[in-house]
């Protein structure tokens, strides 16, 4: 599996969705430039654009802190409460490990 940053594409008679490379995706938008989060899986015959942006565990890591810093991540149930940035990245953690 390849996690990537992408964005959504538009379709006929307005709307957009979530290119069709991509195989599980709508995660952790940033709200500057509008980027997701999902993957593709390894080794794929189809296209994928060579442009997009791979990551890894710990660059994801960093992706997230950096967007929480601006726009804090919540804490579950209530959202009422932000998340540290080991929590962040234990939920990213999590996120990967249960895609590997």
């Amino acid at each position: 599996m390849t996690i990537i940053e992408y964005k959504l594409h538009p379709i006929p008679r307005g709307g957009m969705k979530i290119p069709d490379f991509v195989t599980d995706g709508g995660y952790w938008q940033n709200p500057d430039d509008f980027t997701l989060i999902g993957t593709v899986p390894s080794g794929v015959e189809y296209y994928v654009p060579d442009t997009v942006t791979t990551y890894t565990l710990a660059e994801l890591q960093a992706r997230q802190r950096a967007i929480h810093a601006k726009y804090p991540m919540k804490k579950e149930p209530t959202g009422d409460e932000n998340m540290t940035d080991d929590e962040v990245n234990a939920v990213i953690k999590a996120w990967v490990d249960a895609r590997s």
